[in-house]
């Protein structure tokens, strides 16, 4: 199964829980707004998205979870 995070960066207020619970994933950056790692600029909706797999998931589940604002989201892929 494939999920996509969907990242707002333009709410981040750089708490960085994303990034102390994944760093495979997540990065703070001098700016203080998390990054994505390998995630691309939707340009319909202004979101950074990243497909990830079964074996990634409940980490980022953890890290949706975790962030203060609710910033971080995941949608299941349709098949």
């Amino acid at each position: 199964m494939a999920y996509k995070i969907i990242y707002d960066k333009d709410s981040c207020i750089g708490a960085g829980e994303c990034e102390a619970i994944s760093k495979k994933f997540w990065k703070v950056d001098r700016d203080g707004r998390a990054i994505l790692n390998g995630a691309k600029l939707n340009e319909e909706t202004g979101n950074y998205e990243l497909i990830i797999g079964d074996g990634d998931l409940k980490e980022q589940e953890v890290v949706v979870g975790s962030c203060p604002i609710a910033c971080i989201k995941l949608e299941k892929m349709k098949e």
